[in-house]
Parts: C-alpha cells; structure tokens; sequence
C-alpha cells in the first residue's frame, strides 16, 4: 500500500476514534431524558453511521430518536433509521449527517 494511502487510512481511523469518543463523551454529561444531536458535514458511512451504530453498541442508555421536523428538510434517510443524510443533490449543501439521541434508564 502507498504511504500516501496508508496515512490516509491512519488519519481516518483517528478521526473515527475522535468523534466516538466527542460522541460518548457529550451523551455521559446528559441528563435522563435528555437529548443531544450528533452532527457531521462528511458523507462517508464510516465517520456516521459506523459511529453511530459502534456508540449505541457501547452505551446501553442510548436510544435513537425520531426527528419529526427532519419530514419538511430536504434530506433522505441515513442507513440507520432514525438518522438523516443531506447530499450535494437533494439539500445543496456540501452534505451533512444527523442523529439524534437521548438517554434513557434501563
């Protein structure tokens, strides 16, 4: 493999590493009941819904939430449902991802 592509490789999975740990870090200071909106500006799956899912995985208390007002945006659903993906295409952006969740007692 090139090392142009192997640090390219590198950086994605720190990147992927950063915004998990963002992620659980923000979802550990919420309140039961709350929510918190976990937002990028990529369309690669892996800095979305890979993060998304791995989080869910790891925080029992996390449950995805439906984004009512997500029905009126020009966006398409995310591969995960619950979640929203705005592309080049459909929003004219430079393509975003959202997620919602909140914490719930088991």
């Amino acid at each position: 493999m090139p090392t142009r592509e192997r640090l390219r490789l590198q950086v994605t999975k720190l990147l992927i590493v950063i915004l998990l740990n963002l992620l659980t870090n923000g979802f550990r200071l919420l309140k039961v009941g709350g929510s918190l909106v976990y937002s990028t500006c990529s369309l690669t799956i892996a800095q979305n819904e890979d993060v998304v899912e791995q989080f869910l995985k790891e925080n029992k208390t996390a449950e995805l939430v439906e984004i009512d007002a997500a029905r009126n945006w020009p966006c398409k659903g995310g591969r995960i449902p619950k979640t929203w993906r705005f592309d080049p295409l459909t929003s004219q952006t430079s393509g975003l991802f959202v997620a919602r969740f909140t914490k719930v007692v088991i």
